[in-house]
């Protein structure tokens, strides 16, 4: 069989049919094998790879989906076409949903059967092209994004990310901010049975309140003012893939409730609709505050918590694992180094000592800000202790908050709570003078999610510059 031919092996029981076919295909250019049944072609399928296996679907003894079920057992990944009679195109339908590429109903012309096997060929060399072309840009882009460290408590978190990569389970991810949820979250899901499908990261803290139900779920067009046609929602966008939901702690009670029927029977209700939709997506949620605690403060529904939590993951703080904090400066050192054009950077033992002694409040972003902002001011080769900017300090909470408990019998938490929050976000936007960025910072949280309480505090009124 000449190796530089598409290899196509046909199964038939009937002899003419088979013979028909072995010659029109070898006309057109294939090398073609034949076999009555699945049973003689096993000898063949044993030492041979083909490029397409067309097969009838009514055989004697092993029926044409029977075979094709072991086929796809064997090779998911194997072309298969089928060829069906009239009156048996439900049979063809049932293939198809078993993973065959097309079929033809017999009979048929020698000329239906070149198109598709063309259009099959061509789907699967671009196939190709696509994994050599990601496989190129792996090994030839910059350092990619990946979770970096070797001290026992990584190494746990790594432990269970693989073991959790294997599962199609609910994921909830517990860190503070800049501990790299999201990255956590697309390490799962690039290692995962649905790394070809989408990745739909939502940050729920920057969704607009009134908007974040057309966001997640989608709309019908005419389901509110402005809503002039149809919108799929974020969870659609993700089917087949996984949807990260960022802050899931900053869901309103009310849209939590859709979302619980989202988790439960995986059906989507569009605003507007009266039919759901239903959706295969794998949910992969973050926080940056305890679910249990804002379940206890009546701020999260404890039925959705438990939905969220079924495998929970912890990733822990830059300060519990500085151990780690050289493999991170190495790291961000080589690849910050490409994308600012600069040549190979090193940094001495002073000024990792000075990195290691710091407690990190903003965690690894903190760091790579830092690091970066190294590269970007000093022309330098290699950083020594002089090149380390000035590191905020740690603030001890127990030094600015304080509570006169002395002879109170009971307190209402979720009020103290949300008393002490506006507080802090009102101390901090006045501070910053109006500046939201600036008051993230200093409050040590995402721009995003300040931009949600200023909002839920203050209503939509103009509150603060856009930086």
């Amino acid at each position: 069989m000449d190796d530089a031919k598409t290899k196509i092996l046909i199964v038939d029981d009937e002899q003419i049919k088979r013979t028909i076919l072995e010659d029109e295909l070898q006309d057109a250019g294939y090398a073609v094998t034949t076999a009555a049944n699945p049973l003689a072609a096993a000898p063949f399928l044993a030492k041979t790879a083909f490029d397409v296996i067309l097969t009838d679907l009514r055989m004697p003894g092993q029926d044409g989906l029977s075979f094709l079920r072991d086929l796809k057992q064997q090779n998911p990944e194997q072309p298969v076409m089928v060829m069906t009679a009239y009156g048996t195109v439900a049979t063809a339908i049932e293939a198809m949903k078993l993973g065959a590429w097309d079929y033809l109903q017999k009979p048929f012309a020698t000329e239906e059967l070149l198109i598709k096997l063309d259009k099959l060929l061509r789907y699967e060399r671009l196939t190709d092209e696509n994994q050599i072309l990601r496989q190129q840009l792996a090994r030839t882009s910059p350092t990619p994004n990946i979770i970096v460290g070797a001290s026992p408590v990584i190494r746990t978190m790594l432990d269970r990310v693989r073991i959790l990569a294997g599962l199609d389970t609910t994921v909830l991810v517990e860190g503070e901010s800049g501990t790299g949820k999201e990255l956590v979250a697309r390490t799962i899901h690039e290692t995962s049975l649905r790394a070809s499908g989408p990745f739909v990261a939502v940050s729920c803290a920057a969704l607009p309140r009134e908007l974040i139900e057309s966001e997640l779920f989608g709309h019908e067009a005419g389901a509110f003012t402005g809503a002039t046609k149809r919108r799929l929602g974020r969870f659609e966008c993700a089917h087949g893939g996984t949807i990260f939901l960022d802050d899931v702690d900053d869901i309103p009670l009310e849209t939590q409730v859709k979302l619980l029927r989202v988790l439960q029977e995986r059906i989507v209700d569009r605003v507007g609709s009266e039919q759901g939709v239903r959706t295969n997506v794998r949910v992969i949620a973050a926080t940056k505050s305890s679910l249990a605690d804002l379940v206890a403060a009546r701020k999260f529904r404890d039925d959705l918590y438990y939905r969220l939590s079924v495998v929970p993951i912890h990733i822990p703080p830059l300060r519990e694992r500085r151990e780690d904090i050289p493999l991170l400066v190495q790291y961000f050192l080589e690849r910050l180094a490409l994308t600012m054009n600069r040549g190979p950077l090193s940094i001495t033992p002073d000024a990792l000592a000075t990195l290691q002694a710091h407690d990190w409040p903003g965690n690894v972003r903190e760091l790579e800000h830092i690091v970066e902002r190294m590269i970007a001011l000093c022309p330098n080769d290699e950083f020594t202790e002089r090149d380390v900017p000035p590191l905020r300090p740690s603030v001890q909470i127990k030094e600015h908050i304080s509570l006169a408990l002395e002879g109170v019998e009971t307190i209402d938490m979720a009020a103290v709570l949300a008393e002490t929050e506006e507080r802090l976000v009102k101390w901090a936007v006045e501070r910053a003078n109006g500046n939201l960025a600036r008051a993230a910072e200093m409050l040590r949280m995402p721009r995003s999610t300040l931009q949600y309480k200023v909002n839920k505090l203050q209503g939509e009124r103009p509150l603060a510059s856009p930086e």
